[in-house]
């Protein structure tokens, strides 16, 4: 997370989209919140609206391909944060930016979104090629790699089985906060492979990637979306 500078003594209100899952939501709000009290001083701290979902609903929801009904309930629960003060809304996950098209037709403030944040390090790092690791939906559906392309980047995924592996271990240990002991060394490892396709660098493409890989386990850049997507928030809230 990069200090960013203040030009406002208090910070804009925050909506955010967050549960998706509680573990990252709190890292989100923990990193807000420090960004605007190292910019503000004293007891300043972020003002946040979260909407937290379950978890549960989320993923059955995805399982079954309705992403329709998602943009939907996304896109009322922004308006509803947007009603009650916010200037800005974050949806505190990488896959569920599926929905952001449907989540800003609902409001009348802006998405900071989180991919465009990613891809704005990356071609700051001269760079237009590189890894993705997220959940399975992240990475087959176009949706992400075309929002990157659109920018002139072209990111690389696992083959299968191993991009659906990744996949697995996101949904079924990481989402419940849990880390395998053998997890962090073997996603080094998917990652490597990526690199001798070409990868230039590493993109952090799920919230919960940094519990096995972090930036110092490659010697790339690595793209932590979560701390990129905070940066461009801090900086509409200060500024």
């Amino acid at each position: 997370m990069t200090a960013i500078a203040a030009t406002r003594s208090t910070p804009r209100r925050l909506g955010l989209l967050g549960g998706i899952t509680w573990h990252s939501s709190l890292e989100f709000e923990r990193l807000l919140n420090e960004g605007v009290n190292a910019a503000l001083g004293g007891s300043s701290a972020a003002d946040l609206l979260v909407r937290s979902y379950n978890f549960q609903q989320i993923a059955d929801a995805q399982a079954a391909g309705d992403w329709d009904g998602l943009g939907f309930t996304f896109g009322q629960d922004a308006r509803r944060l947007q009603d009650a003060g916010a200037e800005a809304i974050l949806i505190c996950a990488n896959t569920m930016h599926k929905v952001a098209p449907a989540v800003a037709e609902a409001i009348d403030i802006p998405v900071i979104h989180m991919l465009d944040a990613t891809a704005d390090a990356i071609l700051a790092a001269g760079l237009d090629t590189v890894a993705l690791l997220g959940t399975g939906y992240t990475m087959r559906d176009p949706f992400y790699c075309d929002h990157m392309a659109a920018r002139g980047i072209t990111t690389i995924v696992p083959q299968e089985p191993y991009l659906q592996e990744v996949h697995d271990l996101i949904y079924g240990s990481l989402a419940r906060g849990l880390v395998p002991e053998h997890a962090p060394a073997w996603t080094r490892g998917i990652y490597e492979g990526l690199k001798e396709r070409g990868a230039q660098g590493v993109i952090s493409g799920c919230t919960e990637i940094p519990m096995v890989l972090t930036a110092a386990d490659v010697d790339e850049p690595y793209f932590d979306s979560m701390a990129l997507h905070v940066d461009a928030a801090l900086r509409f809230a200060l500024n």
